[in-house]
């Protein structure tokens, strides 16, 4: 394991020096279309591709012998999404999760890199840089925000609250999700920003997410996050999610009584199989 506090050092360091000064000053011509994403929102900024640059760098003098997976590397090269079946240790890094609502000057925003070895998360640090939050874990060793040890806080007794990202699921299976969820939760309107979906529920602020595509530097890093703060991730069969789970219908709840739950009013209509398309 590389240091820890190194690690976070280093992405506070370009938080400060990359993202930050671009906040609220992007030019326009900072500000491109991914050509090949098709979605008015998958854009990419100056600040996505310097601040990976600067952490690849960064995380590579911390420990040589890893692979590196970052988001927009990855966009040019897909080949490199393999890279979580290898049993090397492999950097993820998503280095600005939520551009469209940074680019717009909204706070949703964040870092995240995790660590993954033999296709199980090692480590994670999710830094979100406008709210001046740092969080940290360590598989089996807990997880914190700016130093202090993190707990999800008890429900309350209302319906659960949550967001449900239906824009990836097959037609079928979001049809289900939203038919068969009616009535018994109170749905929350996402940010678009994993980073930010699960510290909120890390922190009580909602109970639940909902995804479908599972794109390993979208939730390798606060996957881990949720669980060492006492949360759950698990898909549709109840499996546990994994950094090499392909896509599929999957739960990040605050507990397993939740996504127990959430599973069993789903089930019966959205059995869809996993798939692969990224």
């Amino acid at each position: 394991m590389p240091d820890v506090d190194a690690v976070t050092h280093l992405i506070e360091r370009v938080a400060h020096d990359i993202v930050m000064p671009k906040f609220n000053a992007l030019r326009d011509d900072e500000i491109h279309h991914k050509p090949t994403a098709g979605h008015v929102d998958d854009i990419v900024t100056v600040v996505d591709r310097d601040a990976e640059a600067q952490l690849t760098r960064g995380l590579l003098e911390l420990l040589p012998s890893a692979a590196v997976l970052g988001e927009e590397a990855a966009h040019h090269q897909p080949g490199l999404l393999s890279l979580v079946h290898e049993d090397r240790p492999v950097w993820i890094i998503d280095p600005l999760d939520g551009t469209s609502n940074f680019a717009r000057g909204h706070n949703a925003f964040g870092i995240m890199v995790g660590l993954a070895m033999s296709g199980e998360m090692r480590a994670a640090w999710i830094n979100l840089p406008a709210r001046g939050e740092s969080f940290v874990a360590e598989a089996g060793a807990g997880a914190f925000c700016n130093g202090d040890r993190l707990a999800i806080p008890p429900p309350d007794a209302r319906r659960p609250r949550g967001a449900l990202f239906v824009r990836y699921m097959p037609p079928s299976v979001r049809d289900s999700v939203l038919s068969s969820l009616a009535g018994h939760i109170e749905p929350t309107m996402h940010t678009g920003a994993a980073a930010i979906e699960y510290t909120d529920i890390i922190r009580g602020r909602q109970e639940f997410a909902v995804y479908y595509r599972l794109l390993p530097w979208d939730h390798g890093a606060p996957a881990l996050m949720l669980v060492e703060s006492g949360g759950t991730v698990a898909h549709l069969d109840g499996r546990p999610y994994s950094v090499r789970s392909p896509n599929q219908l999957t739960f990040m709840t605050r507990d397993s009584q939740l996504a127990t739950q959430l599973r069993d009013l789903v089930a019966p209509g959205a059995s869809t199989a996993p798939n692969h398309v990224r």
